[in-house]
């Protein structure tokens, strides 16, 4: 049996997702359409918002094209190697 590796998953329902925004501090520029995905620059959404990423006191958004998926696993990897620094 092979041993894998067990990782934490944070989830939020869609109910939860407005009561996240305030905590994070940034509902009303979220629902007024102005945050853009870290990776694409696309306007991200309700309907197309994949991840929240907090770091260095802010927090970066992720849209769900799957290029931008791809870019944040990537990009979370290198932080674990300390390629990418906070």
């Amino acid at each position: 049996m092979d041993e894998r590796e067990r990782k934490q998953l944070n989830v939020v329902h869609e109910r939860d997702l407005d009561l996240l925004l305030e905590r994070f501090g940034i509902k009303d520029i979220f629902l007024a359409n102005q945050i853009k995905c870290k990776f694409c620059n696309r306007l991200v959404n309700k309907e197309n918002v994949y991840s929240f990423l907090p770091e260095s006191g802010m927090v970066n958004v992720i849209c769900d094209a799957p290029e931008c998926i791809l870019q944040l696993s990537q990009y979370i990897e290198e932080k674990k190697k300390g390629i990418i620094e906070e």
